[in-house]
């Protein structure tokens, strides 16, 4: 049958107890920010819930720890509740690892526009506006398990849009099998949609990066239905500060003048392209030539983190740069190994032990005790195939850096 369009919000994992972390130190002018980060970025969350004029928001768990953040948590989310009550919007939550229902700390009374799923069973609420119903929402609490148990969801009868609310880990091609309309999961903190028509499964993300490998937009999900049961959905960013990860070319001309060109162009595009909101940029050099060598050793890497720092990182907003590393080569030019230098009977003394992996790499005489198995990691040998590579590459990254001439830098 025909369905009212309308409009709805899906979110997850704010984790308000989680604040952005990863960095070995906090720039001064960030502190409050990295203390304030999941707390602004889910008041977006809200914030986008009624400028969008959506009919109801659907929460997929990990919003918070109630034992990590205390009472800000809880009075947060109710403040948060109560705004979207004064618009007549209701809210359909189901727990995930850290906020079952009973976690909820029962001095603290929740508005009644909130409804809960129960852990480990299926219930179903009817979504309505002006007394017309819009959508059958289904949720089940996380009981322990991972994985969804896609066998426990069903459409509701008469083809009325159905959604079910899950926190987990699921096969999508189980989940397309039961014939539901939107699963709105919860559990990852990427945003992901790995089915899309005509059953849609999607992992909205955490609405707030917390380290440098969540890198990126985030946010939460605007879905609209059309009155044949199809959905879009839309990207509604909120974090208020982001990761970024960059990557530049060099080759055997670029100069440190050159890259500092480079560098300067691309923090210019950063910035225009992520207006208004506080950047954490982690940047590597890729290609050849002798400026990688001296990245990886020597004073450069730290010059320029120091010059970007100094030029784009105490702005407001900020575009601050954590790092600079040289991306180490996959292959060296095989002219290498057919010059008559040392550094090609390194190279070539690297190749024989590539190429005969059954001969043993004795090392144990050149370093002190315990210090290769500490090199290697816990409980790795250096007979591992693995480890013997990641070696052999390493030193012979280590071997060009030292033995290629000082002509070849100029």
């Amino acid at each position: 049958m025909p369905n009212r369009p309308f409009r709805f919000l899906h979110a997850a994992d704010f984790h308000l107890e989680m604040p952005p972390h990863g960095l070995a130190e906090v720039p001064e002018h960030l502190v409050d920010l990295f203390l304030e980060a999941p707390y602004a970025a889910a008041e977006q969350v809200f914030e986008t819930a009624l400028t969008e004029d959506t009919a109801f928001v659907v929460l997929s768990g990990d919003l918070f720890s109630p034992q990590h953040t205390g009472p800000r948590g809880p009075l947060f989310l109710v403040e948060q509740f109560a705004r979207l009550a004064e618009r007549g919007k209701h809210v359909y939550w189901v727990g995930g690892r850290v906020d079952p229902p009973e976690a909820w700390p029962p001095a603290i009374r929740l508005p009644e526009n909130v409804h809960r799923f129960p852990v480990g069973r299926v219930e179903s609420f009817t979504a309505q506006q002006d007394g017309e119903p819009l959508a059958c929402i289904l949720g089940a609490g996380r009981d322990g398990r991972q994985t969804i148990r896609a066998a426990d969801f069903s459409p509701a009868p008469g083809g009325l849009v159905t959604l079910a609310a899950v926190h987990g880990t699921a096969d999508p091609a189980a989940l397309k099998q039961r014939g539901l309309h939107y699963w709105a999961l919860g559990g990852r903190h990427d945003r992901s949609t790995p089915l899309g028509t005509p059953t849609l499964v999607h992992w909205p993300g955490t609405p707030q990066g917390r380290r440098p490998a969540e890198s990126g937009m985030h946010g939460c999900t605007v879905v609209d239905v059309d009155g044949q049961g199809r959905l879009r959905t839309t990207l509604a960013t909120t974090d208020v500060l982001r990761w970024l990860t960059e990557r530049l070319v060099v080759d055997e001309a670029t100069s440190r003048e050159a890259l500092e060109t480079q560098l300067r162009e691309r923090m210019h595009t950063l910035v225009e392209t992520n207006p208004n909101i506080e950047l954490l940029v982690s940047w590597t050099v890729a290609g050849t030539g002798p400026l990688l060598g001296k990245l990886r050793r020597g004073p450069l890497a730290a010059d320029l983190l120091e010059w970007l720092r100094g030029e784009y990182g105490r702005r407001s907003p900020a575009a601050w740069s954590l790092s600079i590393e040289a991306e180490p080569s996959v292959a060296l030019p095989l002219e290498w190994l057919e010059q008559e230098t040392i550094r090609a009977d390194f190279l070539r003394a690297i190749r024989h032990y590539e190429t005969n992996p059954q001969e043993a790499l004795d090392l144990e005489a050149y370093l002190p005790e315990g210090e290769l198995a500490e090199a290697l990691g816990p409980g790795v040998a250096l007979t591992e195939k693995p480890a013997r590579k990641r070696l052999l590459h390493d030193a012979a990254l280590l071997g060009v850096d030292l033995l290629t001439g000082e002509e070849a830098e100029s």
